[in-house]
């Protein structure tokens, strides 16, 4: 009987604990991924079709289907860079200032991937 009384109060506290740090997204600022890029580091002295060095380029990446907690931060042009990783994200609409760091979850699946800013 004590088992099941024990069983019942971690139960409860469980549920308690997981619904005080989920959080409903549908209330957060949403944005749609357009493309996702990764950053290559080039070889000292490539040059582009004008003649000008150039260090890195951006090519079109995919990214593993799954909800993550991620730091984005501006980068070049439209691009916003997942910190600590080479991953760079590009939005369908405005995203707006990340500054050196907006935290956000992401979800990504088959059909697409969206952001939510947490702040």
């Amino acid at each position: 009987m004590k088992l099941i009384k024990l069983y019942f109060i971690a139960l409860f506290l469980l549920t308690g604990i997981s619904n005080v740090f989920s959080q409903n997204l549908d209330d957060l600022d949403n944005y749609q991924v357009e493309e996702f890029y990764k950053k290559i580091d080039l070889d000292y002295g490539t040059l582009d079709d004008d003649g000008n060095s150039i260090d890195y380029i951006y090519v079109k990446t995919n990214v593993d289907a799954g909800e993550y907690k991620i730091d984005l931060t501006d980068a070049d042009g439209d691009l916003y860079e997942i910190k600590d990783t080479n991953i760079y994200v590009t939005f369908r609409g405005y995203f707006g200032y990340a500054g050196y760091s907006t935290e956000c979850i992401m979800k990504v699946n088959y059909y697409g991937a969206t952001v939510y800013k947490l702040e």
